[in-house]
């Protein structure tokens, strides 16, 4: 992670200026086209779905079907690098604990038509919703959102969108911002040579997307985690999400680097307890350590 974090530090530096013209989205997606490995590499059954919007743009994602029958779908919203194709390693393990995942990249990124901006990339987050809740692959078992970095942080609007309620049971985010502004801030005060452009770009990141604005109106069971040692997003955020939610949340402070713990047995254990406890998933034995790192570490 400190490489993609010296990676967007120096991106940034380039882009800073240029994103002023262009709505600041350049400062916010780092897509990446080429795959690095299928879903087969991992020893997963797989399979390609194409989503078009109506205006044509194509959204290119992979099903990933349980073993066995299946308890759940988790919707999987990855971060703002690379593609499906790294991202995949977050959500390798949910299969064999019995759940479909569906992972779409957002416009722009591997297989998918376009250029990622915002807030167009929020609509590509509302279509595979909608065709989760269309297609008849959930065969009413519960329906729980995974997003991580970027990803929890815009779907935090999608699901708080009141027609969007009844389409979910629960929801997962790790490592959330509070607003692009406030990321924007974060990330160009940890360099000299960014510091000086902070006056230029963060007025001009988008407000009325921010995740800080919207998480209280999301009316389902919601778990929200956060390393302690993130160097990408800080710690802070997570607390202030946690502090303007109002639904039923629950907080899992994590240790380690930037959406790196959902690797960790005893972090994949704490997410099934809350899809056990409130989404409504059935119960079996699990593969994965029940122990949480609630338990494990000391806070």
């Amino acid at each position: 992670m400190a490489a993609v974090l010296q990676l967007i530090t120096v991106r940034v530096a380039f882009v800073a200026l240029l994103a002023l013209a262009s709505g600041c989205s350049s400062l916010v997606f780092f897509p990446m086209k080429p795959w690095v490995q299928n879903p087969a590499n991992q020893g997963l059954a797989y399979e390609d779905i194409v989503l078009i919007h109506e205006d044509g743009l194509r959204i290119h994602g992979w099903w990933l079907p349980a073993k066995g029958d299946a308890r759940g779908t988790v919707y999987f919203l990855h971060g703002n690098a690379q593609n499906v194709s790294t991202h995949v390693m977050s959500v390798r393990w949910l299969p064999a604990q019995g759940f479909n995942v569906f992972i779409p990249d957002y416009r722009g990124y591997g297989l998918s038509d376009g250029e990622p901006s915002l807030p167009q990339v929020l609509e590509d987050i509302q279509l595979g919703l909608d065709w989760l809740a269309a297609s008849g692959r959930l065969n009413d078992k519960p329906l729980a959102v995974f997003g991580q970095s970027l990803g929890a942080s815009m779907s935090t609007v999608v699901l708080a969108r009141e027609q969007n309620q009844p389409l979910y049971q629960c929801a997962v985010l790790e490592a959330a911002f509070t607003g692009y502004s406030d990321i924007a801030s974060d990330v160009m005060k940890r360099s000299w040579l960014l510091w000086g452009f902070r006056p230029l770009v963060v007025p001009w990141m988008p407000g009325d997307i921010d995740p800080v604005d919207h998480i209280a109106d999301i009316s389902r069971p919601l778990l929200l985690m956060h390393s302690k040692e993130d160097e990408i997003i800080p710690y802070h955020h997570g607390e202030t999400l946690r502090e303007k939610a109002t639904q039923p949340v629950q907080f899992q402070p994590l240790l380690g680097s930037h959406i790196e713990s959902m690797r960790d047995p005893s972090v994949q254990g704490r997410m099934l307890e809350f899809l056990y406890d409130q989404c409504g998933v059935k119960k079996i034995n699990a593969n994965v350590s029940s122990q949480t790192q609630a338990d494990a570490l000391t806070f």
